[in-house]
């Protein structure tokens, strides 16, 4: 539509006509507001230099004309449509207050119009002002007062925002991060060390695929030796192309990455998701994720979970609850990723969703909004899953981490206590930059931590590649289950807060590891475990302490959470076919040496009673208790005490 068009559709709205030059002429309704000839000639020539996009001369004219009569009610809302297509929104504003002024009853869906932009630009006490003008001069149209109700309560939201500010105090992560581009921050490793960040840049001469001029890449920053974020470097060749890559989320444990990319040939929509897994030091070439994820329309914004058997994504495809909703896919038995959910009405809006990021806890979501109640353009939000897989309603995050412009994502730490976010203020590099800032105690997730280290053969200390398993001791249920990197054979495995977990770990050929975690504390007190993990081979003579198996005090009886480690055992012991094992139990010097003697033998006992109840063949078992003569610490203290009462298993034949 050209500017003539578009100016006389307007003022058609109003019922009202005008004089223009001929080619432009309309039939007259009714005559402008203004009876001065000469504002209505400078009117015209306004329109005039309008349709040529000549603004500074239309300007000019607007001037003349309201110079003519001050009270030229059309001649300011052209000014403020000029204003608006020019983006400079407080003279558009300052322009249709004027018409208002003028005469509010002259058109008064201009309030509702005014108010909006107001909404927009964060003047919610004005916008509050006139989208209630506005209601008091509605008709029956219920569709727009369903409009205005909620333009109404999103000032009032934003307002008692403003009035309640939660902390936020946002650090620029600095020069070797940040540059004169936009960086948009993706996705941290669990521990903390690296960082991945989407970069859009002036696109190279002749690149047909860039948009606007700009291309996008993936960058990435390693924490140096003094915790300081490294200079960032390119991702290469294998995730950068001359077309736009971008939300690139990592596994927890680094072991996979995740990634969105558009109109490529063999997607199956305009943006897909793709997959690369760790390799040593190396990314296998990305893959599309296929049909059991990607649809035929618009597919982006992954986060990968802590078990990283879950995929939380955004699609515009059908069956959403408006224009783009957040998924779910899950990892199959057979590797292949399908299960597509959509995540509710609870979740979803009938807006859009964006930017998802699952914390390593597994139960805290945070991901950006337009539909749900904020502060106005795409607001960031947390929601919270409870033991029963329910989602709770999303919470916006607040001002001034949300303000009237897009919040384009958020990622935390496994802490928990320290967020990035990317953001364009002043101060900073250049267009977006990344920063990070203190989360505030309220919008936390649950804490956690992790292990972290290299499995190696305990005989000659070459990486191996094995499975991990961490379980809930109390449900039974497995938190995590992956494997250990194949070349490096380097780990990390998240371990929840204030969870009893057992830990195993497991290789053909090897006698597994066992451990137990219960870690209780507070953001500031909770440390990460840096352990190798030595894998034994299975010959005679090895021996490894179950320490995922619990008897009471001065009792042989075993504990419920004993059952995990004793069906790991009889796991190796069913693919090894020709083992033969020893089950010794051994005590603390407390108390009487005949006492413990006997107790250490019924516990041995009790093992092997599991065993055979279980269908193991008695012959391949014995056992013996050896009270307290076989120390592995210093009885002195509580903590070498802990670690001699324990449960062995020896190979005595293969």
């Amino acid at each position: 539509m050209n500017r003539i068009k578009l100016i006389v559709s307007i003022l058609l709205l109003l019922g009202l006509t005008f004089c223009i030059p001929q080619t432009h002429a309309q039939k007259r309704k009714k005559e402008l507001t203004t009876k001065s000839k000469k504002a209505k000639k400078a009117f015209n020539g306004a329109l005039t230099f309008f349709e040529v996009k000549q603004y500074d001369d239309a300007n000019d004219y607007i001037d003349k004309a309201l110079k003519y009569d001050s009270n030229f009610v059309e001649a300011y809302i052209l000014r403020g449509q000029m204003a608006s297509e020019q983006k400079k929104m407080d003279e558009a504003i300052q322009s249709y207050q004027k018409a208002v002024d003028v005469n509010p009853d002259f058109y008064p869906k201009l309030l509702y119009m005014l108010a909006s932009m107001e909404l927009d630009q964060a003047y919610y006490q004005d916008a509050l002002k006139h989208y209630q003008a506005y209601a008091v001069r509605l008709d029956s149209d219920l569709s727009l007062r369903t409009r205005i109700e909620y333009g109404v309560d999103k000032c009032q939201f934003a307002i008692k925002q403003m009035d309640h500010p939660v902390p936020f105090d946002p650090q620029n992560l600095g020069s070797k991060v940040n540059t004169i581009s936009d960086e948009y921050i993706n996705s941290i490793s669990a521990d903390d060390q690296m960082l991945i960040l989407t970069q859009k840049h002036d696109a190279s001469s002749g690149n047909t695929q860039a948009l606007n001029g700009k291309t996008e890449d993936f960058f990435y920053s390693k924490r140096n030796a003094e915790g300081d974020w490294g200079r960032i470097r390119n991702m290469g060749s294998n995730f950068n192309t001359s077309g736009n890559e971008g939300a690139m989320s990592i596994a927890p444990d680094n072991s996979m990455v995740i990634f969105t990319a558009c109109y490529r040939e063999a997607g199956y929509g305009s943006c897909d998701l793709y997959i690369s897994k760790r390799r040593g030091s190396q990314w296998t070439k990305p893959v599309n994720m296929g049909p059991g994820v990607n649809s035929r329309w618009w597919d982006t914004n992954s986060s990968i979970s802590s078990d990283g058997k879950t995929i939380y994504f955004i699609s515009n495809r059908k069956g959403g609850q408006g224009k783009s909703d957040l998924w779910t896919a899950e990892l199959n038995d057979d590797g292949m990723w399908g299960n597509v959910v959509n995540m509710g009405e609870i979740v979803n809006s009938k807006g859009q969703e964006m930017t998802p990021y699952i914390h390593a806890d597994g139960r805290t979501l945070y991901f950006a909004s337009d539909g749900h109640m904020g502060m106005g353009g795409l607001d960031l939000f947390v929601t919270r899953r409870d033991d029963n897989g329910n989602w709770s309603t999303p919470v916006n995050l607040g001002y001034p981490i949300n303000t009237q412009e897009n919040e384009m994502g958020i990622v935390i730490n496994a802490m928990g206590d320290l967020a990035y976010l990317s953001s364009e203020r002043e101060g900073g590099y250049g267009g977006y930059d990344i920063y990070s800032f203190t989360l505030y105690s309220e919008a936390r997730p649950v804490a956690v931590t992790y292990m972290k280290g290299v499995v190696r053969d305990a005989d000659t200390h070459k990486p191996i590649p094995a499975q991990f398993n961490l379980v809930n001791l109390k449900t039974g249920k497995t938190i995590v289950s992956s494997i250990s990197d194949e070349i490096k054979g380097d780990f990390l495995v998240i371990i929840p807060v204030n969870e009893p977990l057992a830990l195993s770990v497991e290789k053909k050929g090897y006698l597994f590891y066992s451990d137990n975690f219960n870690v209780i504390g507070d953001y500031s007190t909770i440390k990460p475990y840096l352990k190798n993990v030595d894998l034994k081979p299975i010959k005679p003579g090895q021996s490894i302490v179950l320490k995922n198996i619990f008897f009471a005090s001065n009792s042989f009886n075993l504990e419920d959470e004993s059952f995990i480690e004793l069906n790991n055992l009889i796991n190796l012991l069913k693919h090894n076919s020709k083992l033969k094992i020893e089950i010794s139990g051994h005590t603390d010097n407390i108390g009487d040496a005949q006492t413990n003697l006997k107790l250490s033998k019924n516990r041995a006992k009790a093992v092997m009673d599991y065993l055979i109840a279980q269908g193991v063949d008695t012959g391949r078992l014995t056992f013996k208790g050896y009270g307290e003569t076989k120390p592995i610490a210093n009885n002195d203290a509580e903590e070498g005490r802990k670690q001699n009462r324990r449960t062995e298993v020896k190979v005595i034949g293969i």
